[in-house]
């Protein structure tokens, strides 16, 4: 039955008879009916990129607002630019024994004075040789 068709009325499939021709309708538009689809997408394209610009923009002035009436600690970008300040003075840093916290308690250095991650091997991610 690979090539039977069926149609669902009430829940019980009942066989459709294929159909013995095909019937296309076409819709023409006029010069107005184009002119006037045209400046419907347009719209459309223009509210599509207008709206999460707005969106995020009264996000921010709300998050603005909020942050100046009820005074929440540090502004997002405020943390954010001295997180990346941070990182610049430690990425500088030359590193010793000390300059990490370590739980497993090794010394961070192999042998023959090469840097280890926590677990004693080579590099400072978790995986061997990962930086």
């Amino acid at each position: 039955m690979a090539n039977t068709h069926f149609c669902s009325i009430g829940g019980v499939n009942m066989p459709k008879a294929k159909p013995t021709q095909v019937i296309v309708h076409r819709i023409e538009l006029q010069e107005k009916e184009r002119d006037m689809l045209e400046l419907y997408v347009a719209g459309k394209t223009a509210k599509n990129i207008v709206e999460p610009v707005v969106a995020g923009v009264t996000a921010y002035v709300a998050y603005k607002t909020s942050k100046h009436l009820y005074d929440w600690g540090e502004d997002l970008f405020t943390t954010v630019s001295k997180n990346m300040e941070k990182a610049r003075q430690m990425r500088d840093e030359k590193l010793t024994r000390d300059s990490f916290e370590n739980p497993l308690k090794n010394d961070g250095f192999a042998d023959d004075g090469t840097p280890t991650n926590i677990f004693g091997l080579p590099g400072w991610g978790i995986w061997p040789g990962v930086l």
